[in-house]
């Protein structure tokens, strides 16, 4: 993983607008690079093991795009 990955981003709410809380934003912002520094290690293990590149992140992808809100469901 590269240090770009580790810079602070501008969030946005559901209606559009930049959030502006600046402990929402450390939160956002620390859970980014968290899920980043486990999906770099992953990738790299499954290269390290023999999988395909691209396998690997179109299952991510999919993973990522088949993500809804969980909390308060059973």
């Amino acid at each position: 993983m590269n240090k770009s990955n580790e810079k602070e981003f501008l969030w946005i709410d559901k209606n559009n607008k930049i959030i502006s809380c600046e402990e929402t934003n450390k939160v956002l912002n620390e859970n980014f690079i968290e899920v980043s520094s486990v999906l770099q290690s992953a990738f790299d293990d499954a290269i390290l093991i023999g999988c395909d590149e691209d396998d690997f992140k179109k299952k991510i992808i999919k993973l990522m795009n088949s993500l809804e809100f969980s909390i308060g469901k059973e």
